[in-house]
């Protein structure tokens, strides 16, 4: 059995600990609620435009635009993986970096003469990408810090003028869509060009009136759902992370308690040990005393 000394020195390291977690979860709380927040203020703008992509569904096949139309020789793949820029959030970037590789090796497999490169947004997916020795671009990371549609729109004009001057033919989104703050799903979809008939949403069978022609205002629109889109995959993937970091803080917090009842038992013992120990010595002198 340990002494009471070591005992006491994990006691206080476990109760120091068990304060640090303790914060941590109550500033990730509030800053998971800000990205819930954010979520839910930007939604109904988001469903509009999807809802208006949807109305105009019928015209995708018979109107060609550089966003829809596939490109017949694919020479080169951008994949986007966003990861967080901090750790201990559990395994919230672990997983989605696993699942991105995958999908970039079924990218790979699909596409054998195709070169694929990854844009990292987040420092830790950055990080494991290059560990993993492929070609990573950097990016400016301090847009998950502090999201807005202003830095989200120059990271998505980069990325649109990339693909209109043919440096990369498809490009890809990895990332965490928020489900509870408890639960993430990883998520794999293509972003260009664009798939309007994989979406979910319900779709008008009745073909508008547009004037003064459908190119137009799908050439007009197009842009609006694509940033949105980004916007909306960045700002699901902070709010997975700042849930991810509360449950994790709160399961830390949980385990330290934990430990530090148990410490206690051990120490209690210990010490009722090391007293008894004291007692008996102390019967055991004043009795070879009283027998002199």
């Amino acid at each position: 059995m340990a002494n009471l000394k070591e005992i006491r020195t994990r006691i206080a390291s476990v109760a120091s600990t068990r304060k640090i977690t303790s914060a941590m979860k109550m500033v990730s709380a509030a800053k998971f609620k800000k990205a819930q927040n954010n979520i839910l203020r930007f939604r109904p703008f988001n469903e509009q435009i999807n809802n208006i992509l949807n109305h105009l569904n019928g015209y995708i096949d018979s109107v060609k635009t550089n966003y829809t139309s596939e490109r017949k020789e694919i020479k080169h793949i951008t994949l986007l993986v966003i990861t967080s820029n901090n750790s201990m959030c559990g395994a919230f970037n672990s997983n989605i970096i696993k699942y991105a590789f995958e999908k970039y090796n079924e990218i790979k497999r699909n596409y054998p003469s195709a070169r694929i490169s990854i844009l990292a947004l987040g420092k830790k997916g950055e990080e494991a990408f290059l560990r993993k020795g492929l070609e990573v671009f950097p990016l400016n990371h301090k847009i998950l810090d502090k999201p807005s549609i202003k830095h989200t729109k120059e990271f998505f004009n980069q990325i649109l003028s990339n693909y209109l001057q043919n440096k990369t033919d498809k490009i890809y989104l990895a990332y965490n869509r928020f489900r509870s703050a408890a639960s993430q799903d990883q998520v794999f979809e293509q972003y260009l060009p664009i798939n309007i008939n994989n979406s979910d949403d319900k779709i008008s069978l009745n073909k508008p009136i547009i004037e003064p022609n459908p190119t137009q205002l799908l050439e007009k629109i197009l842009p609006y759902f694509l940033l949105n889109k980004l916007h909306s995959t960045i700002l699901e993937s902070i709010a997975a992370e700042h849930g991810a970091r509360m449950t994790a803080m709160h399961q830390a917090t949980e385990n330290a308690n934990t430990l530090h009842q148990q410490l206690v038992i051990e120490y209690n013992k210990a010490r009722q040990a090391s007293i008894t120990n004291e007692i008996l010595e102390i019967v055991s002198g004043a009795n070879a005393l009283s027998q002199e």
